[in-house]
């Protein structure tokens, strides 16, 4: 096979797969104490608290450090507590033991999830932050395979992050070397500094990369075997809660979509002043930031395209064993909250 040697461009989504800082915060909010809040912010103006968990490098992040820096969800009366972890089965996992009230998942690890727990969870999806294909980076193989790919076989493994999207990533990467997905094997990786020590000391052979992290690769020398395009990548990120939050709260989550919105709305119209904050708060360079947020597709409401999406996934997973009885995952998403805040955003059909 031709190996395609590509310039590439900066994307933001990686494979969801990135190091983990852990800010700390508290408070466990109950369903009567998330009501009373909710009912005294709209009685006194006051503040009502949201304990968000976020994932490194994902647009929520940008987003939500612009938006409180500038006062945008203060004046929504929401005071944001954040969390930060590497992954959507990190930010999960803190919504359902209680330390956060909503997260980012990736569609794949949003229909394992449900897919795991189908008879004993109580999690949402709310609605949709981005979707859309990965327009730069795709497979990369370390430089002793470049040339003949069916050695993979025999190699060290693809890097993953087990529960993850890159599972799904490493499958389709496969399909499009015209490679038998069953005689691959996987390297997991828990973050991008782990993947990355992994790859330099030769103990990997290849993975699915994006944006700044395919960039980390071709420092390595690893070669692009396989675009995005060729893979047919796409990043699906949808927002996650439990039922009893949204039940008890549809007010305050259509606020924090509205002041998302507004957030990401400031970074479009001012990316120089933003850019040089996040490169300050994030040590991301300011350049390189602002070629990966011009390359998103944030759109904040709930498609037909990104349900779609999350069925093409389910679909996928189930057939591949990744739990053991079908089901519709549109039964997971309810749209009371973001049909509040952008109505003409939610083009699903349930």
């Amino acid at each position: 096979m031709n190996i395609k040697k590509l310039n590439i461009k900066k994307f933001l989504g990686t494979a969801l797969i990135s190091a983990v800082i852990i800010s700390s915060f508290a408070g466990c909010a109950s369903g009567s104490a998330s009501n009373s809040n909710q009912a005294s912010a709209e009685g006194n103006n006051e503040l009502r608290n949201l304990r968000v968990a976020l994932m490194t490098g994902q647009p929520d992040q940008y987003a939500v450090f612009i938006g409180t820096e500038e006062g945008i969800f203060e004046k929504h009366n929401i005071k944001l507590e954040t969390t930060e972890y590497a992954a959507g089965i990190n930010t999960v996992d803190a919504i359902v033991n209680g330390t956060a009230d909503t997260g980012l998942l990736a569609d794949f690890a949003a229909v394992n999830r449900f897919g795991n727990t189908l008879h004993d969870t109580n999690l949402n999806l709310f609605a949709e932050l981005s979707s859309g294909k990965a327009n730069d980076g795709g497979v990369y193989v370390a430089p002793e395979y470049a040339n003949d790919l069916s050695k993979l076989a025999d190699s060290a493994g693809w890097i993953t992050n087990i529960g993850t999207v890159s599972e799904y990533y490493n499958w389709q990467g496969q399909v499009a070397l015209g490679l038998d997905p069953s005689t691959q094997k996987a390297v997991n990786t828990d973050s991008t500094q782990t993947a990355l020590a992994v790859a330099s000391k030769g103990n990997a052979s290849a993975v699915v990369a994006n944006g700044s992290l395919a960039k980390k690769y071709e420092e390595l020398g690893w070669v692009l075997a396989a675009t995005s395009d060729e893979v047919g990548s796409v990043i699906g990120g949808y927002l996650v809660t439990t039922n009893e939050f949204l039940d008890g709260n549809t007010d305050l989550l259509a606020d924090y979509l509205t002041a998302l919105n507004e957030s990401v709305d400031y970074i479009n119209h001012n990316l120089d002043e933003s850019a040089k904050k996040i490169s300050g708060k994030f040590g991301i360079e300011a350049e390189q930031f602002k070629a990966d947020w011009k390359n998103q597709t944030i759109v904040i409401g709930f498609s037909e395209e990104g349900a779609k999406n999350l069925d093409d996934v389910n679909s996928w997973a189930f057939g591949q064993g990744k739990y053991p009885e079908e089901y519709n995952v549109r039964d997971f998403i309810r749209t009371e909250a973001i049909e509040k805040a952008f109505p003409d955003r939610v083009t699903l059909k349930k």
